[in-house]
């Protein structure tokens, strides 16, 4: 990832490609958990039973 940074921005700072990094990550790990409560919820309309 910090290769890609770097041909992006070849002048940003180590800083910077680090917090863009975390950003990433962080946002990958959300989207994760969003897309899966909402397929729990989905999926809870068409099966029937108790999920919790």
């Amino acid at each position: 990832m910090a290769a890609l940074a770097t041909r992006i921005s070849p002048k940003a700072s180590v800083e910077a490609i680090a917090d863009f990094e975390t950003f990433v990550s962080v946002s990958l790990f959300c989207f994760a958990g969003l897309l899966m409560s909402v397929s729990i919820i989905v999926a809870d309309k068409y099966m029937p039973g108790e999920w919790f």
